[in-house]
């Protein structure tokens, strides 16, 4: 059973509504993507709201046959960056499908300023080293980035080897062509993960070295700006060590939405990127 609103549901609801522009973004649940969007941008009287589907692909496919439904400027799509090289708004995609400057929606919430006003009051009598001022909270966010570098690395490999033989790939057990989830100790247990990722590539009979193909990915992202890594490491797992790593105590599953709901309140406003994208999206849907 899916938690996210199935084509029908958004379709009434949209309806319900009197009209505006639907936006389906990613998201397992209404608590996720669409929440920040619907909270950044959902209060433009009705013009626009925001949907979940759980995944980039349910994102096309619903915005496609949505906009059979309701029209093409009725139905539009934002999905994460994610392994594409280029994004932009021009020429405005055919599809009404946009993808996000930064990786993935969380790169926008790791502004050191904003974790900074988070913690401030209380590092008043417990000094918390990395968090003192906004400028050791962007050396402190700036090092869990650099931590994620492999697992970014690894994934783009993988990437590049499910591109050169998809049928190959697909036949692999399914522990060999997923994705190394959300956080640097997914690569715990490969061992030498370059040799890992050659026996990959020999049992798919590719020409191409994937264990060095891994290392030169690595040692180019440790070259980019952090400016650029917000473009190419997922701030998902950036999120996943920040949890972790937080010097105030959390417990409880609700812990880590506490302090993003105190995140938001210290930086209410929306992201450049993403107002952007907004604008593109309602200028088209007005044309």
């Amino acid at each position: 059973m899916t938690s996210y609103p199935i084509i029908s549901d958004i379709e009434m609801r949209w309806r319900a509504s009197g009209s505006g522009v639907c936006v389906i973004v990613e998201g397992e649940t209404e608590q996720h993507d669409a929440w920040f969007y619907n909270y950044w941008f959902g209060d433009r009287a009705r013009e626009i709201t925001f949907f979940p589907q759980d995944g980039w692909e349910h994102v096309v496919e619903a915005v496609a046959e949505l906009r059979v439904r309701l029209g093409d400027r009725a139905v539009y799509g934002i999905i994460d960056r994610d392994f594409e090289t280029v994004v932009g708004v021009e020429p405005f995609p055919d599809s009404g499908v946009l993808r996000t400057p930064k990786y993935t929606l969380e790169n926008y919430l790791l502004e050191a300023e904003c974790w900074f006003k988070r913690i401030q009051p209380y590092t008043l009598r417990a000094p918390k080293p990395g968090w003192q001022t906004s400028g050791q909270v962007q050396t402190t966010i700036r090092g869990l980035y650099q931590q994620c570098l492999p697992l970014s690395a690894f994934n783009w490999t993988l990437k590049q080897a499910r591109t050169a033989d998809p049928a190959g790939f697909a036949m692999l057990p399914r522990k060999d062509r997923e994705f190394r989830g959300e956080h640097p100790k997914a690569l715990a247990g490969l061992g030498d993960i370059s040799g890992y990722l050659r026996d990959l590539g020999a049992r798919l009979s590719l020409a191409a070295d994937l264990g060095q193909m891994y290392k030169e990915r690595l040692a180019h992202l440790q070259s980019l700006s952090h400016h650029r890594l917000e473009e190419v490491v997922s701030g998902k797992f950036v999120h996943n060590l920040l949890s972790e790593q937080f010097p105030l105590k959390l417990s409880g599953e609700r812990s880590w939405d506490d302090m993003l709901s105190a995140y938001l309140f210290h930086c209410p406003h929306p992201p450049a990127d993403l107002r952007h994208l907004i604008t593109a999206i309602l200028s088209d849907a007005r044309a």
